[in-house]
């Protein structure tokens, strides 16, 4: 699904532990915490679940069998579909160029221009011939310089004449009147269907934009499951203190991120934190981020501890043949039983369960 797919990207991005962990001979320590052997999978039984601890023993869950679930989580926005689909067609050339007809309020039009303020051009004033498109209603271009365009034709070339704002925001051209020689390189028509499903085949692997769609669909219904889950999930209470043994691992992951990314850079990690986190340190980075680490701890044993009530887990099979399978090696089983545990397991019993209104 979409979900897999765009998860895999941030997973290529965050999923570098493997190569971190390995390449180290020397002690690793940050703030006291060793991360000389650190991996995902530290910590963590054969089962995805924190090593040695019985999360119910630490969290007072909310009632989470037989909850009230809108129809809304369950059925895809049209909107949200729509604008990741349009998303994704903007990435590509799959609209057909017409050379002929009248630009009309509302068509998408390319166009290259050329501003001049007293007959001298200015920076930032023309589109260099590499061409742009606005659409007549939509773009927000000052003054009417779009409104101008209508009735003119692909292959013209004209002047229109604006105002700039008085508060534009560049001393040179607040409040002056401007010249823009335009040309209309081509009016955007429809969209070229046998084009679209040649790069959707190639780049996402479906036959056509229907199954696409239907994979959107799937992805965006997932989404609004995922906040409706994590709304629920974020109503646990913490009984007492927290397993330091899962605290740590929260922390470690996150040290390791940093450390990983610093390395490449070839950056000290200090510096780095003050570039990225604007932090001069890492033990100012690990007291601004305290109560984050907690909630995300309390967060992952709350999930636990539904699968440990209801037995619920993640099988091998079940990690093998889903689109995270890559990065076994790096981050090891127990990790991405953990993930598929947290993601579709515990998320899935919840909705199943659940009372649809």
């Amino acid at each position: 699904m979409l979900k897999i797919r765009i998860l895999a990207a941030i997973l290529c991005a965050v999923f570098v532990l493997g190569s971190f962990a390995g390449c180290g001979k020397a002690p690793v320590i940050v703030a006291g915490y060793d991360l000389t052997n650190y991996t995902y999978s530290h910590y963590l039984d054969e089962n995805g679940f924190f090593e040695g601890v019985k999360a119910t023993d630490y969290v007072t869950l909310p009632e989470y069998k037989g909850v009230s679930v809108p129809e809304s989580v369950i059925v895809a926005d049209e909107e949200t579909v729509q604008n990741k689909l349009d998303e994704i067609i903007s990435q590509y050339d799959v609209y057909e160029r017409l050379t002929d007809g009248v630009i009309k309020d509302g068509d998408t039009v390319n166009i290259d221009y050329v501003g001049s303020v007293d007959g001298v051009e200015f920076p930032g004033g023309s589109t260099n011939g590499g061409g742009t498109y606005v659409t007549i209603g939509v773009t927000n271009y000052i003054d009417d310089f779009l409104e101008q365009l209508i009735g003119h034709k692909p292959g013209e070339n004209f002047d229109i004449e604006v105002t700039f704002p008085e508060n534009y925001g560049q001393t040179n051209l607040n409040g002056k009147d401007a010249v823009f020689n335009i040309t209309v390189n081509f009016i955007q028509g429809g969209i070229r269907e046998e084009r679209l499903n040649e790069i959707i085949l190639a780049n996402y692997g479906f036959a056509n934009v229907e199954e696409l769609t239907a994979d959107i669909e799937k992805w965006a219904v997932n989404k609004q499951k995922t906040a409706f889950f994590n709304e629920l999930i974020r109503k646990s209470e913490l009984k007492g203190e927290l397993p330091q043994s899962v605290l740590d691992y929260i922390i470690c992951a996150d040290l390791v991120f940093y450390k990983t990314y610093a390395d490449k850079a070839e950056m000290d990690l200090e510096l780095f934190l003050l570039g990225y986190e604007n932090v001069p340190s890492v033990e100012t980075l690990l007291a601004s981020k305290s109560e984050y680490y907690k909630e995300s701890a309390l967060f992952c044993l709350a999930i636990q501890a539904i699968a440990e009530l209801e037995g619920l887990s993640a099988s091998e099979e079940a990690v093998l043949d889903s689109d995270i399978a890559p990065y076994l090696e790096s981050y090891g089983m127990p990790y991405l039983k953990q993930y598929v545990i947290q993601t579709e397991v515990v998320p899935d019993f919840i909705i199943n369960n659940a009372v649809i209104n």
